[in-house]
Formats: structure tokens, sequence, C-alpha cells
């Protein structure tokens, strides 16, 4: 018997994260396609704030052949963290796809958000420039509850709690899931930290069922 219990942890928050091989060709690619649309586009206001830039959303169509492995892998890695119990066996139900292009120059940030309407999220990092701050910040969907009693108190060996904040770098992809409250500190750098959010959406089954 162990003196400590035995230990399950439950109701885990996945949070997926994988790098291009090929990663150095692909943001060649992008790059030049995202500052493009950035300079003839004023785009959108969602979560971007301090003059960060959110493009459109038909990213998958301006930058088809260039981001085409980017969202390739992402859809691969969603695929390998679902079970589809609604699915017959070899039946695949596939991801509709939602995606844009960020571009955050020094002082750009983005607020505490969601996305509704969707099942994953995944970001790609194409340019992460030096300088400080710009990190992805996940929080803690228990909260505030963790917090109504002992906040000085944390769990041993469960993982993170609070705030998880994650320093990217060029080529590296992020999956969690889309109801998870995220959030980018303002970037300090000197240069830009231009990265690609997708959506995934799951559709129903064919023939309905």
């Amino acid at each position: 018997m162990s003196p400590n219990g035995n230990l399950d942890l439950a109701f885990a928050t996945p949070i997926i994260s994988d790098r291009l091989e090929n990663a150095e060709a692909i943001n060649a690619a992008l790059e030049p396609l995202i500052l493009a649309r950035r300079q003839a586009d004023p785009g959108m206001v969602r979560s971007n704030s301090g003059g960060g830039w959110h493009s459109d959303t038909h990213l998958l169509r301006w930058a088809a052949d260039a981001v085409r492995p980017v969202v390739a892998r992402m859809v691969e890695l969603a695929d390998a963290q679902v079970v589809d119990r609604q699915a017959r066996p070899g039946q695949r139900r596939g991801w509709m796809l939602e995606a844009w292009a960020n571009v955050n120059p020094k002082g750009a940030a983005n607020a505490p958000h969601s996305h509704g309407a969707c099942f994953w999220s995944a970001v790609y990092y194409v340019r992460v420039d030096e300088g400080e701050g710009g990190e992805l910040v996940l929080t803690d969907p228990r909260m505030p509850a963790i917090e109504m009693h002992a906040p000085f108190l944390f769990f041993r060996d469960a993982g993170g709690e609070r705030l998880i904040r994650i320093r990217p770098s060029a080529g590296q992809i992020l999956l969690f899931p889309s109801w998870l409250v995220h959030s980018v500190n303002p970037w300090q750098g000197e240069g830009l930290r231009i990265s690609i959010a997708v959506n995934l959406s799951a559709p129903p089954l064919p023939g309905g069922r």
C-alpha cells in the first residue's frame, strides 16, 4: 500500500505541442504572403489589440499552397487525440477548418478569449523574433473555483495550474480545446511575431448518423 494513497488524475485538458521538420522552408513561403496581405488589407478586430493585425478568415484560400503542410499536420494531430464514438469502424468524420493570420508588432497583444462552435484550436508560429513577452497564456478552466479558498495551495504532481505561459518559437504547433481561454502577452521585441490560427469544427457524419 502506498503511504500517500493512489493518485488518479481526472478531467484533463489536452495541450499538444509539435514541431514541423521543414519549418524553415514553410515559413519562408508563408511570411511574404502574410505580410503582403497585411499591407493590402486592414484586417479585423477580435482579440487583437495594441496594433496587432488579424487577417480575414480566408487564409486557406489566399495562402493555400504554402499553408497546406501546416494544416495537414494540425489535422493529423487532432485525429490522433480524439475517439469518435459515433463513427462506424473505418469511418472518419473529417474537420471543417477556418484559418487566419496574426501579426504582432511591438506592444501588440491578444485579450483573453475562447473560440465558440469549434472543437480544437491550433496555432502555428511562422516568425518569433528576439525579445521579451509574446507568450501564449492558457487559463486554468477550473477558475475561479480553485482560488476561492486557498490560492496559496497547489496540487502535487497535477500539471499546470492557474496559468500556463508558453514561450513559442518559429516552427512550433500548439493544439488545445477551443473552449480553453487563452491570450497573448504584449510583445516587446523590436521585430514581429507572426502566427497562423486554425479552428477545427466537427461536421455531422456522412449519412446523417
